[in-house]
């Protein structure tokens, strides 16, 4: 992975595009279709029928999760609780790990990576 920003900005960056990224595409399967419909019939309603084009796609199964996972791990390495996971492979498994949804809500990354990563005897 990448080697930690050495500064403030540069962090500040980091979670900006974290941010940024993870909510735009949660933002674009949930609600394209809708804000498409709406500005259509409000167009429509104006006296300008546009045919904006919808989407004919199924909603990822688990976007919301995956969303919301990726955005713990991005704001506990953003607030220092967590330094950042060197493994791909870790870090997936803790995006994937849909088990832990029977416990509760989201796990914070802080709280659920330490434990991946400690040695098991």
């Amino acid at each position: 992975m990448l080697n930690k920003p050495q500064n403030q900005q540069q962090r500040q960056a980091w979670l900006i595009l974290s941010l940024v990224a993870n909510l735009g595409i949660l933002g674009f399967f949930k609600y394209y279709n809708f804000f498409t419909e709406s500005a259509t019939n409000l167009l429509a309603f104006l006296g300008l029928p546009i045919s904006l084009q919808t989407l004919k796609i199924i909603l990822p199964a688990g976007i919301s999760f995956y969303t919301f996972q990726t955005l713990s791990y991005s704001l506990d390495v953003y607030l220092g609780k967590l330094k950042p996971v060197r493994n791909f492979w870790d870090f997936s498994l803790f995006v994937t790990f849909f088990p832990q949804l029977v416990a509760g809500p989201i796990v914070r990354a802080s709280t659920f990576l330490p434990q991946l990563l400690t040695p098991k005897t």
